[in-house]
């Protein structure tokens, strides 16, 4: 029995690799320097670096003693000269350290005392931690806490924990401690500690507000409805506005539908200046492949009134949120025959008293087909319903009603000599009704018509010319007035020139111009009304011009890349009325970014960026030899500095963003700037100044400071005159849980 069992108990050699036969029998692998076999008590003790092997769990530790009767082994860790080891249990996914280790290798049970293990974003610690059964863990006495240094600088307490590995740990009581201080209790809670979304109460935040008095906001459940879809429960209690019931859910399933909803609503049955007052507001956003041939696409915004937002909203955008916007729009295409759409929309201006509705709105185009002789038809068909409310002076004053069907179509030739010709012909019906307060109906019903006819041509593989001529007429059919037709001519025709400057300069191989011209020729004879097509005089113009165009681009190549990219376009236009003799003002348009020939360092840890974007136009007025009043320049500027420090994961530099608009009556410039160094950065995160009023429009500047597993924002911004400041510390990996202004609201101004 002895020999059978030291045969069974016979250490492999380090360098020996043997899978174990667990369809048979299970086999305990072992090793240490120093191994003792205790026949008698039927032990086997390893002593210095021991460890066991056993299925897919593992023990590390300084001396293992393992029971072959019972099968179950203990593991101490041996502290000396000050060093200490300490056991390690690991498995195929969780591993636990402690100073002792206590296991039942057939329940597979056991427990560690003073044990820590690390847990998706941070590390649970306890004095006694029980396996009760696989993944399940009973801790006493533990500890939950993002910091990873030895003595952190905060952690969630709790006597009684019950951890399900990589799921959630649910404590009772739960104690927050900013060291060994405790904070914050709460008579339980459940903490997410899943690599995967899991359901669980979320952290919510206690302060007092004047308009508000005492609140705790987001008090918060998670559901994770499946793999696709989650939704979040909140409630704000408010001593001075009541209880605010909120809503976000949000579900993403590829490539079929994705989509999110938010809600709200309160009665506000503690506000003294008005009670029982209802308030809600709504989102909605999806977009929805119904079959493979079917679109959905839906966005819904309602809200009870215009204060809503600003009295309750945290976002800086809501301020100025005075419009809402909602429509829903279903696609379908018909194999081989088009595409058809339906369309449902709203949009209300509460600054304008202004709203319309398309109710429905509707078009249908087909495919292309091919006829006879090689044309090509295009048709499609619209109709559309759009309600229009306008009032300005309190009380409904206006509202209107557009019908709107239209019918239309494209020809398209084969390749001729002459060229390609087009032709479009598009039929449109209106009728209009207009109700004015204390006023008649209004009914007006409009008839038009466009045809198009056009070619273009290539000659000699140079020139690009074009000609057109379109007819239109349009009748009122609520009055006796005859249809009032038009007939326009056009003939066009440029060409492109290239040339290449050669450059080594700033590491290019050279730089490419083109240069554009084009003439346009418009010719509108007068025409007499009468019957459909009424009497045109071909050789009296009512308009004739020629309109002039240059275009010039630049485009760089780099020496060492090759690397193609456009430095920018200078485009001029000009016209000339042959009627009047008159020449038009001359426009220039810009559009550059210069800096694109300096290289840009963004490699390793060091980021230097430039970038200038300049866009701007300027008319000339050759009457009166002076710059017309219509100009207008856009610059936009950009600078980063960044150098990454690997060893303290922070970025340090400088990060310049300025915006300038200048035109006729306006000066405005925008921006935002940043400087980091050494665990701080100071943000103007946005500034606005009208240098034509001399007024500061709005502004926002941010202190930020690094404290390791925490970090410490202060802000202070401004919008009009109205302005706030706010401060808050909070955890980096779990930011909900914060200490602010509004926590400290009473002894604060």
């Amino acid at each position: 029995m002895r020999l059978l069992l030291l045969l069974l108990l016979q250490p492999l050699p380090d360098t020996a690799v043997t899978a174990p036969d667990t369809g048979k029998v299970d086999i305990v692998y072992y090793g240490a320097r120093l191994v003792r076999f205790l026949a008698r008590e039927e032990r086997v003790v390893l002593l210095d670096s021991a460890w066991v092997r056993y299925r897919d769990m593992s023990v590390y530790a300084d001396s293992i003693t393992y029971d072959i009767r019972r099968h179950t082994l203990s593991a101490v860790r041996k502290t000396s000269a000050g060093e200490s080891a300490l056991v390690r249990f690991r498995t195929a996914t969780e591993q636990v350290t402690g100073t002792e280790l206590h296991y039942n290798v057939d329940t597979r049970r056991g427990m560690m005392r003073h044990a820590r293990s690390q847990v998706e974003n941070g590390w649970i610690s306890a004095r006694e931690v029980w396996l009760v059964r696989e993944r399940v863990l009973n801790a006493l006495n533990a500890d939950y806490t993002t910091c990873d240094l030895p003595h952190p600088h905060y952690a969630f307490f709790g006597p009684r924990v019950k951890l399900f590995m990589d799921d959630v740990a649910i404590a009772e009581p739960v104690i927050l401690r900013l060291g060994r201080i405790p904070v914050l209790p709460a008579p339980f809670w459940l903490v997410p500690v899943a690599s995967r979304r899991k359901s669980g109460l979320m952290p919510f935040k206690v302060g007092s507000a004047t308009d508000q008095g005492y609140y705790a906001k987001g008090i918060s459940y998670y559901w994770v409805l499946n793999d696709y879809a989650d939704i979040t429960f909140l409630a704000d209690i408010m001593t001075r506005r009541g209880v605010q019931f909120r809503t976000e859910g949000i579900y993403i399933v590829n490539p079929y539908s994705r989509g999110s909803v938010q809600g709200s609503y309160i009665r506000e049955f503690w506000n003294p200046a008005n009670p029982d007052l209802v308030r809600y507001s709504f989102n909605l956003s999806t977009a929805s492949k119904i079959t493979p041939l079917t679109d959905l696409d839906i966005q819904a915004e309602l809200i009870s009134d215009t204060a809503y937002a600003p009295d309750y909203a945290e976002d800086r955008l809501d301020w100025l949120k005075q419009e809402v916007y909602s429509y829903g729009a279903l696609t379908h295409r018909f194999r081989g025959l088009g595409r058809a759409n339906l369309r449902a929309e709203r949009h209300t201006y509460y600054m304008r008293h202004y709203d319309y509705q398309l109710l429905p709105a509707a078009s249908i185009s087909f495919n292309t087909r091919t006829l006879p002789l090689g044309w090509n038809i295009t048709p499609s068909a619209g109709f559309s319903r759009r309600l229009e409310k306008s009032d300005s002076a309190g009380t409904d004053t206006l509202r209107a009603q557009r019908l709107t069907p239209s019918l239309s179509f494209n020809l398209t030739s084969p390749s001729y000599p002459i060229g390609t010709i087009e032709i479009s012909d598009r039929l449109n019906f209106s009728d209009s009704r207009r109700s004015y307060r204390n006023a008649p109906l209004s009914h007006t019903q409009t008839l038009s018509h466009e045809l198009g006819l056009g070619t273009s041509q290539k000659l000699i593989g140079i020139f690009n010319t074009s000609e057109a001529v379109s007819w239109n007429w349009t009748d009122n059919l609520t009055d006796t007035l005859p249809p009032e037709p038009g007939l326009t001519f056009s003939l066009g025709s440029g060409f492109s020139l290239f040339r290449v400057f050669s450059t080594r300069a700033l590491n290019l191989a050279g730089i490419l111009h083109t240069v554009s011209p084009n003439l346009q020729f418009y010719y509108e004879p007068k025409i007499t009304p009468s019957g459909v097509f009424g009497r045109p005089d071909l050789l009296h113009p009512d308009i004739t011009t020629l309109q002039f165009f240059l275009r010039n681009g630049f485009q760089a190549k780099r020496a060492t890349t090759k690397e193609k990219f456009d430095l920018g376009t200078v485009n001029f236009s000009t016209g000339y009325d042959l009627r009047q003799h008159r020449l038009s003002p001359v426009y220039a348009t810009i559009s550059t970014r210069p800096l694109l020939l300096i290289p840009k360092t963004d490699s390793g840890p060091v980021r230097r960026r430039f970038d200038l974007n300049l866009d701007g136009n300027l008319g000339f007025r050759p009457e009166s030899l002076r710059l017309s009043d219509d100009y207008q320049l856009l610059t936009s500027f950009s600078w980063t500095a960044l150098r990454t420090d690997t060893i303290r994961h922070q970025e340090n530099g400088l990060e310049l963003r300025l915006n300038h608009t200048l035109g006729k009556n306006l000066n405005m410039l925008t921006g935002s700037v940043s400087f980091s160094f050494a665990g701080w950065r100071l943000g103007l995160n946005s500034i606005g100044y009208n240098f034509t009023r001399r007024q500061l429009t709005d502004y926002s500047i941010t202190l930020w400071r690094d404290l390791h597993c925490w970090e410490a924002l202060g802000t202070v911004s401004g919008l009009g005159k109205q302005w706030r400041w706010d401060f808050e510390v909070r955890i980096k990996k779990l930011p909900d849980v914060r200490f602010g202004k509004s926590l400290f609201r009473t002894f604060l101004p």
